[in-house]
């Protein structure tokens, strides 16, 4: 039966409408989150005066996605409010057209979605076969990170779509080195740096290993390394990755345009910025794609720069060096983990005694994304990382290859342990919703804050939820401390004030974790909080307390 296409392509469209019913049953239930509105906002600028003035650090092509279906349901900024933060989109609007262009917003990332799975399950079948290929296919449309962003108006979920994408296709001309592969590859590559610029980071690194392992392959199976082809078409290659990623930006030329982040004297930023200012002449002469250049200039400013991050109880102005690996260690479900990590012993011992194990190119495409996050010194999230999430699908899927008729040691065992496992990782994710975004797995349960913050547990998503709790308490006055984009007005609560520094007030009062934890606002400021137990938790990641008095 799995060998049959039809019964593959159920699977796949059950499993893509599954996951598209759970991001949408979110959309009503967590306000706008820290970054929604820039996004949304930059896209409707495109859409309604053509140009790309107010931000770029972000490419276009996922903004526009996002802000589509909200302009489509009239959703529009002013020429007064394009001089402000994107922050205030809604200020005047009314609470139902909220509500609808926010959620039209939201379901704009969802196009991003049937594709990830579906190449997913293409990828993993070609690597192992149709099972393995519905289960790497499963373990990706049940990953509560990769549900939880594709649930967002923002970015990252389309970026680990268009970067794993970008990596199959590099890896079918690592595997068949040809002009029409090589196309393939680089105008997948062009689509993932509209997409997002860390596309630049990820697969650079991905392609260079995919190439030397089949170059391995083909020289234990005697045949003619393949890299003098592959050289050959390389010109080829960076055309047309220019030419999409050019026309991304609608083939502009112009001068370079000011910049919004300065860059750190010494840093790689600022020469380039030097070299291109100077190869110029200071705008004088016009450059193919400014905008785009000002943006990965802008990228590499952002990345200079000291950022406040917190892991495991600390906060530093600087970046933690294991972040990203203790964010998938606690982050990942723990079945997901362990499949992945059998997999990748078994990797290591069959590549080891045998052939190159086929499960090489995820295992080294996780081993180099940990990497490239390591040398990152943006630490505010596991988001930065999303790519990572179906790769590591992708190694766990290797344990499913011929599972019927493993002619591994202790193969069917070994099956039953890798669909006890698959299933396991299924109901995490169920009993996960709507938290997607806030998920831990059994590691940090129930003592979130202590491991991480930022958008991996606090992005402001939980003042809807409070609003509820407080119309639910008859609460008319409440101090607070909220880490997130929507204004005190969102509560529709008569009195809102703001929670001072080091003063217990009484009544009701309200703290976002990141607020506790030093993140937007000083841990000092919140201190005197740490003796009291909150009288409940709203969502994830917000406490009330109650301070009987004047305000009860």
């Amino acid at each position: 039966m799995w060998n049959s296409r039809g019964a593959a392509g159920c699977v796949i469209a059950a499993l893509i409408f599954f996951s598209a019913l759970r991001c949408y049953k979110t959309y009503r239930v967590f306000n706008d989150t820290a970054d929604e509105s820039s996004h949304i906002g930059a896209g409707l600028d495109i859409l309604q005066t053509g140009s790309y003035a107010t931000d770029y650090v972000q490419p276009p092509l996922a903004r526009i996605a996002l802000a589509l279906p909200a302009y489509w349901m009239g959703l529009r900024r002013s020429a007064q409010e394009r001089k402000l933060s994107h922050h205030a989109l809604w200020t005047r609007a009314p609470r139902a057209f909220y509500w609808k262009t926010l959620a039209a917003a939201r379901a704009g990332n969802l196009i991003f979605l049937p594709f990830l799975i579906a190449y997913v399950f293409v990828w993993g079948k070609q690597l192992y076969g149709p099972v393995a290929g519905l289960a790497a296919a499963s373990a990706t449309s049940f990953s509560p990170n990769l549900l939880g962003h594709a649930s967002l108006a923002t970015v990252d979920f389309g970026a680990a779509a268009a970067i794993f994408i970008a990596a199959y296709y590099l890896w079918r001309w690592a595997q068949q080195t040809g002009a029409r592969h090589c196309i393939a590859a680089a105008a997948a590559c062009g689509i993932a740096v509209l997409v997002k610029f860390s596309a630049l980071f990820f697969l650079p690194p991905l392609g260079i290993a995919f190439f030397l392992l089949a170059a391995q392959e083909q020289h234990r199976a005697g045949g003619p390394p393949q890299i003098a082809a592959m050289a050959r078409t390389g010109a080829l290659f960076l055309a047309v990755l220019i030419f999409v990623a050019w026309a991304g930006y609608r083939f502009e030329t112009g001068p370079l345009p000011p910049a919004r982040i300065q860059p750190v004297p010494g840093t790689l930023g600022q020469y380039a910025e030097s070299a291109i200012e100077v190869g110029t002449l200071h705008g004088r002469i016009f450059l193919p794609a400014p905008t785009l250049i000002r943006g990965l200039l802008s990228v590499f400013a952002l990345n200079a720069r000291a950022h406040k991050a917190y892991l495991l109880g600390r906060v530093s102005s600087s970046s933690f060096p294991f972040y990203f690996l203790v964010a998938l260690a606690v982050k990942t479900t723990l079945p997901l983990l362990l499949l992945s990590a059998i997999a990748l012993a078994l990797c290591v011992v069959e590549s080891w005694t045998d052939s190159l194990s086929t499960a090489a190119y995820p295992a080294i495409a996780v081993a180099l994304m940990l990497a490239v996050g390591a040398m990152s010194r943006i630490n505010v999230g596991i988001r930065h990382l999303l790519p990572i999430f179906p790769f590591l699908a992708l190694l766990a899927a290797s344990l499913f290859a011929d599972c019927s008729t493993s002619s591994r040691p202790g193969g069917h065992i070994l099956a039953g342990l890798a669909w006890s496992l698959l299933a396991w990782h299924g109901v995490e994710s169920i009993a996960a919703h709507p938290d997607y975004l806030a998920y831990f797995n059994q590691i940090a349960r129930g003592r979130e804050e202590h491991f991480l913050l930022d958008s991996n547990l606090d992005w402001g998503q939980d003042l809807e939820r409070l609003r509820q709790f407080a119309r639910q308490h008859g609460i008319s006055t409440l101090y607070l401390s909220y880490f997130g984009r929507p204004g005190p007005d969102f509560l529709e609560i008569p009195d809102v004030r703001s929670l001072p520094a080091g003063m217990r007030p009484s009544g009701w009062v309200a703290v976002s974790k990141n607020h506790m934890g030093g993140i937007g606002r000083s841990p000092s400021d919140l201190a005197w909080l740490a003796g009291h137990t909150p009288a409940a938790r709203v969502g994830h990641s917000i406490l009330v307390y109650h301070f009987p008095g004047s305000h009860d």
